[in-house]
């Protein structure tokens, strides 16, 4: 099935920011971090994602816990994801004023804001148990089923339920002006819910996003994009396990035919929420390097997907996050945003808008063709772009090793884009020209 919806054309060239309010900043509030939304327009994001905001469920019963909320050791028993009362701000982050505001303020800067609707399952202590046990699934003896995560799973064949949520949706469109949802395990969800609640919602505003954390094929006939957790797994297989490029490129190229429908409509992130609470002091950055993580944004960013960036990584934080800790928790498992002010964090922010003004490039959005091209270097990965007469080609290594290739493509006076530890050897027109790379070197050029 093949989405039958135009997209927003926003997502053409767009990028989305994931702000977990927890780690974003010390104080974890909305009003906080709105301060940075400037800064968050000036690099380059298009779309703000909060990180849920709604009221948790504060049950200090473990036994209702998810696994990682236990082993994160924190002892916060609100997580995010288990939510008391879809309607109400928590007053962690805030109020509605609040949000208001920070919708406001994103919109004034030509930001737009996505919230994260978490409709799988619920807390234990949601405000309509008490009036409508039938909105969460029992069993014969009327107890509440859970899920994976031990949350109540939410009952679907309840009408009321469906009714009451998705008048939530249209509720946060309508008072607050949001601009669309991230949905939390969205395949588990079912498709004709999502159908009926996006055609209510795209009725008030036409062009709000839909993102869906799952990767069912089907569901981009609804959804705008889909979750991609591919590109990150494919890419640490090449950086930190020493798997050859092709490996990449067969992974990419099978996600997009069998879970696409070859239609590229999907996030791509090297890091996101989960992620980065997952691995503790071992984040990603710190695995495997600052330049690798550059030639991942390389990668991400100009490959036909939309771009999806976790707050913190365009400055190369690796401070420990976690959906648990916040002010009243461990509240320094924040973004050292020191790291902007030091080498390493200041050429990842530059690295970050020169790859932001790229995307504008016709042949880098979102619609332009992707060819991948096979050399005979295990560690290059090259692949090239073209729309409307216009092509670029883009060229990473890797590893740590430095590596010559030739390119079987036929070049017309190139036109360096990007370039780092790399050098074309071409001039003028010539054909399969030599590129030689150093340490997780990359160039970018045009045909």
């Amino acid at each position: 099935m093949v989405n039958t919806h135009k997209l927003p054309d926003y997502l053409e060239h767009g990028i989305i920011y994931q702000i977990n309010p927890r780690a974003f900043c010390p104080e974890g509030t909305l009003a906080e971090a709105s301060k940075l939304l400037p800064y968050i327009k000036e690099f380059g994001a298009d779309i703000v994602y909060l990180c849920p905001i709604f009221e948790a469920d504060s049950s200090d019963d473990v036994s209702g816990w998810s696994d990682r909320q236990r082993a994160s050791g924190l002892n916060n028993p609100k997580n995010p994801y288990r939510i008391s009362d879809y309607y109400k701000i928590d007053s962690e982050y805030g109020d509605d004023a609040d949000l208001i505001d920070f919708v406001r303020i994103a919109h004034s800067l030509e930001l737009r804001v996505i919230l994260d609707l978490v409709y799988f399952h619920c807390g234990p202590n949601a405000v309509f148990l008490s009036d409508h046990p039938e909105f969460v699934i029992r069993n014969e003896s009327g107890e509440i089923e859970v899920g994976l995560w031990r949350f109540p799973k939410l009952n679907y064949d309840s009408q009321e339920l469906r009714e009451y949520l998705w008048q939530n949706m249209e509720y946060f469109i309508e008072k607050f002006d949001v601009d669309g949802y991230r949905c939390d395990v969205g395949d588990a969800v079912p498709l004709d819910f999502w159908a009926e609640g996006v055609r209510r919602i795209r009725a008030i505003k036409p062009d709000v996003m839909m993102l869906n954390e799952g990767t069912k094929p089907d569901y981009i006939d609804v959804f705008d994009l889909n979750y991609c957790w591919e590109l990150r797994a494919a890419f640490i297989d090449c950086v930190e396990h020493g798997k050859p490029a092709s490996t990449f490129v067969e992974r990419m190229t099978r996600f997009n035919r069998d879970r696409l429908c070859g239609s590229f409509r999907s996030m791509v992130c090297l890091e996101n929420h989960d992620s980065a609470s997952d691995d503790y002091e071992n984040r990603l950055e710190k695995r495997v390097g600052g330049k690798a993580m550059n030639v991942g944004f390389v990668i991400s960013m100009l490959l036909p997907f939309v771009p999806f960036i976790y707050n913190g990584t365009e400055v190369a934080d690796t401070n420990r996050h976690s959906l648990w800790a916040n002010r009243f928790y461990s509240a320094n498992l924040v973004i050292d945003w020191q790291n902007a002010l030091i080498a390493e964090g200041k050429s990842r922010l530059e690295l970050v808008k020169k790859l932001r003004l790229l995307r504008e490039r016709a042949e880098f959005g979102l619609s332009g063709e992707l060819e991948f091209i096979v050399t005979d270097s295990d560690s290059l990965l090259v692949f090239k772009r073209v729309k409307d007469g216009a092509s670029s080609i883009v060229a990473v290594n890797l590893s740590a090793e430095p590596i010559s290739a030739t390119l079987d493509i036929r070049s017309s006076a190139p036109d360096i884009l990007l370039c780092h530890d790399a050098e074309l050897l071409a001039s003028g027109e010539i054909e399969k020209p030599s590129i030689k790379l150093g340490a997780y070197g990359y160039i970018v050029f045009s045909l």
